[in-house]
């Protein structure tokens, strides 16, 4: 064979090598791109699914710590101290208006519990019926004399404590919920 065909042969197996060697190259380094591409995927898929769930979790800590706030307020608007601070009162157009503001922050709780957490919304309901008799009873306490009709004070305000006992017996039971929910949302985040 001439001399020219060995070249002619060498460069040939040379190209066909080189040519074996890119295409191996080009594939590894697509196989590392497509990994990289896919760990990438994974890590933001990752990142996002924990911003969203900490994203959540603040959301609902922020409407269980509301809602505990309100809880606490109506506990202590309707409770037998507030009667007693109440009973001095002779006005009733201020006494109507905290009953008027009574019934807006249970208005609050009820559309929290409605949108976030329905297994709290009938016993909120059951609050606000116990709140409107509490408020019922008081008004009559304000409004008896009880130097002329000692009975009806006395049997109104034992209605108004009742319904203030029963409040606070589902107040504490609703506080009691929120702190367990908020022990799950602790979890969540660990």
């Amino acid at each position: 064979m001439p001399k020219e065909a060995y070249i002619f042969l060498g460069a040939l197996v040379t190209a066909f090598v080189g040519f074996i060697a890119a295409r191996f190259t080009s594939g590894v380094q697509l196989k590392i791109a497509k990994d990289n591409s896919e760990k990438d995927i994974r890590l933001q898929s990752a990142r996002l699914a924990d911003e969203r769930l900490k994203s959540e979790v603040a959301l609902e800590r922020d409407k269980l710590e509301k809602l505990h706030k309100v809880l606490s307020i109506i506990s202590f608007e309707n409770s037998q101290t507030m009667s007693y601070i109440q009973s001095s009162e002779t006005d009733l157009s201020d006494f109507r208006k905290r009953y008027i503001a009574n019934c807006d922050r249970l208005h609050d709780a009820l559309a929290i519990t409605d949108l976030y957490y329905p297994d709290m919304s009938e016993p909120i309901r059951e609050i606000f019926g116990q709140a409107n008799c509490f408020w019922g009873y008081q008004e009559n306490v304000i409004r008896i004399d009880i130097k002329t009709n000692e009975q009806g004070w006395q049997s109104n305000l034992s209605k108004v404590l009742d319904a203030g006992t029963e409040i606070n017996k589902r107040v504490k039971s609703l506080q009691y919920q929120i702190s367990e929910r908020g022990k799950e949302l602790n979890k969540r985040l660990w």
